[in-house]
């Protein structure tokens, strides 16, 4: 009997449970929550699982009861909070809570919540719903608005740039909290909806009048706007001579200098050498007209620089030539010539005759005459190509057009200076060409046009000479096909070209220094390669055995050897499965060369300090510089100045003044010896920019 009473309790006891898992199912759309992955195990950890689904579920109550008992057993946030042994998992029970509270419309059990998960941890998670209750408590009118934002940008209302670059920095406060500050539609990024809030953003703009419009909103929808009028000026002021005209020749002792200025933005001063003639009288002055005494102090020539700046600093250049003397006489007619066709040739007898004849059948064509760039020079630029220069003209210059866009700021004179900056895409490059022309139509119907393509030469330190010369030498194996090592050493050779982190020395390059037969030898021998590497300007070399393996399987074995001292570098490997698979073998000589790269990394750092021969680099055993590694020391050189007018046509550029060899390397810095002479009258220096090659 008392076994049936036991097996009666047992079934009993299964039927409840089943039913009390009926009861505690939470589905929701289908999908069931407050569920754990595996079994429930009632720890801390387990609760804040279930809860989190509870949460997702939108089960608040449940949730709240898992959160809090999981705070019973580990009260901390963590991104990482160790449960047993070595298992961690996230775990984010205060913030959680809060976010159930609020759900519930519990605003200041939650607020108080997310505050305290953000003490811990700041995650955007709690910044948002925290934002969120602020927002809640100001529509049920817990919390009361005191207005708009403040709203400050430090650039004032209106900005007039050289640049095409603005930085801004924007300040925005509120009594209750700044929700978002967006600059021309487009929202600022922000962790937090705090009081006080501070952004920096850089906008870039072309030529030209803009507006920025910043807009400060604060939690309770209120909004603060400020606009920026901004002015890209990348242009310079145009300067049309009047008087003297091109050539002039003065007996006296004095001529008369007439100018007219102009600037669409507005001018600011003209000044004869470094004195002031004339000023602009408050803002918005697109026009000056000048006129002023130059005095003659020598017989000859006399030259006079006129400098036109206009308000937000671009300067324009030009130079006033007035020979004092006889008209007719040879010196004048041979300075003549020169002034009007600097880069004609000069031809004359004794008494002037041809000079005059020449000047005669030239003095009715116009010129152009460009200061920037110059022909067959390359360019080095940010984000601008400067084009400046002057058109000379025998009666006064209709219409200029640079690369088909009207330069409208003209005066009317005979000869005009003018100086503009062209902004260029981001997609202009070191080695593109960019295609300039200027055409000028001369009142009276004709024209004079000047075509130029510029080479584009960024100021870096990304030329093949600043990088490490590296010569691909033999590869052999026993038993393999030449046509085999050819292609897997000329494979090598064309990634390595391709990938342009390296100086690769081809056929022509090793041909400069070694014989054909010397140089047949190093690309078909190892051990010859190794005799006549000194020979070479490469710092290293690859030479490489080849083994073969079944049918078309091939394994690389590749040394890197340095030239200076024959020592093995490092060993690389590869292996194709099968050499006809042109694809793999491309596939295998990226590998090596990624293998290549790692041994020499391309870094750039400064001198930390300099002690006569010896320098310490500010690079570290973990940047993997290895000994015997060369290294250029750089300075920055003067920039490119037109002689005749003191006009800057180029910024300086980093030019190699010296190297150093790596020696060692430490937790703390890199030890280098100079390799030769350093360029004279340049001393190593704390601070000095270097590059390894």
């Amino acid at each position: 009997m008392s076994r049936y009473i036991y097996i009666a309790l047992l079934l009993g006891l299964v039927v409840a449970g089943c039913s009390s898992d009926e009861k505690t199912r939470y589905v929701r759309d289908g999908e069931e929550y407050g569920v754990t992955d595996g079994v429930f195990r009632g720890r801390w950890w387990s609760y804040y699982e279930r809860g989190s689904s509870f949460l997702a579920g939108k089960f608040y109550d449940e949730a709240i009861a898992d959160f809090e008992k999981a705070l019973e057993g580990h009260s901390r946030d963590a991104w990482q909070a160790r449960t047993y042994g070595l298992h961690f998992q996230e775990f984010f029970p205060n913030r959680e809570l809060g976010i159930a509270y609020y759900h519930l419309d519990r605003l200041e059990e939650s607020e108080e919540m997310l505050q305290r998960a953000l003490s811990m941890v700041d995650t955007g998670r709690a910044q948002h719903y925290l934002t969120l209750v602020k927002k809640a408590k100001i529509a049920q009118g817990i919390l009361e608005d005191g207005g708009a934002p403040a709203l400050a940008v430090d650039t004032g209302d209106s900005i007039l740039l050289t640049e095409r670059d603005l930085p801004l920095h924007i300040e925005a406060g509120d009594d209750l909290g700044v929700e978002a500050v967006r600059v021309n539609g487009k929202i600022l990024p922000q962790r937090n909806s705090d009081t006080d809030q501070a952004y920096e953003k850089e906008l870039t703009f072309m030529e030209g009048r803009h507006t920025v419009s910043v807009a400060a909103q604060d939690l309770a929808n209120k909004t603060s706007v400020q606009d920026i009028a901004v002015t890209v000026d990348l242009t310079g002021p145009t300067v049309g001579v009047f008087s003297p005209l091109d050539g002039a020749v003065q007996e006296g002792d004095t001529a008369t200098l007439q100018l007219r200025i102009v600037d669409r933005y507005g001018l600011d001063r003209i000044l004869l050498g470094d004195t002031v003639i004339a000023e602009a009288e408050g803002d918005g002055v697109q026009e000056l007209s000048v006129d002023h005494e130059l005095v003659l102090a020598k017989k000859g020539e006399n030259t006079f620089i006129v400098t036109a700046v206009d308000k937000a600093g671009n300067e324009t250049l030009t130079r006033i030539g007035v020979f004092k003397g006889q008209s007719t006489s040879t010196a004048a007619l041979h300075w003549r010539f020169q002034e009007q066709h600097p880069n004609g040739v000069l031809v004359a007898d004794a008494s002037g005759l041809v000079v005059q004849h020449i000047l005669s059948a030239v003095e009715g064509e116009g010129q152009i005459r460009l200061k920037s760039p110059v022909a067959d020079r390359p360019y080095r630029h940010n984000k601008t190509l400067r084009v400046s220069g002057e058109v000379i003209v025998p009666t006064q210059v209709a219409s200029l057009t640079i690369n088909g866009e009207p330069f409208t700021d003209l005066t009317g004179a005979p000869k005009e200076s003018f100086n503009r900056r062209i902004a260029l895409d981001d997609s202009v490059a070191d080695g593109s060409v960019v295609p300039l022309n200027i055409r000028v139509e001369i009142a009276g119907g004709t024209a004079v046009e000047q075509n130029m393509n510029v080479e584009m030469r960024p100021v870096s330190l990304n030329t093949q000479a600043s990088k490490m010369p590296v010569a691909v030498l033999a590869f052999q194996g026993q038993g393999v096909a030449p046509e085999i090592n050819d292609l897997l050493r000329t494979s090598l050779e064309g990634v390595l070209v391709n990938e342009n982190r390296f100086r690769t020395l081809d056929r022509i390059n090793l041909q400069d220094v070694l014989t054909e037969q010397q140089l047949s030898d190093a690309l078909s021998s190892p051990d010859e390669a190794l005799t006549l590497g000194k020979l070479t300007p490469a710092h290293v070399f690859l030479v490489a055995d080849i083994f073969t393996h079944g049918a078309g399987g091939v394994e690389i074995k590749a040394r890197v050897i340095n030239t200076e001292t024959s020592a093995i570098v490092a060993v690389l490997d590869a292996f194709v499965e099968d050499h006809k698979d042109r694809d793999a073998v491309a596939q295998a000589c990226e590998n090596l060369a990624a293998q290549i790269n790692a041994l020499y990394p391309r870094l750039s750092g400064e001198v930390l300090s300099a002690r006569g021969a010896q320098v310490l680099l500010n690079w570290t055993a973990e940047d993997g510089l290895r000994e015997g590694a060369q290294v250029l020391l750089v300075h920055e050189e003067a920039p490119w100045i037109d002689e005749s007018t003191g006009e800057v046509l180029e910024p300086g550029q980093y030019i190699e003044v010296g190297r150093v060899q790596v020696q060692s390397s430490s937790s703390t810095g890199t030890r280098a010896a100079t390799v030769g002479q350093t360029k004279e009258g340049v001393a190593l220096e704390q601070g000095m920019p270097a590059i390894t090659m």
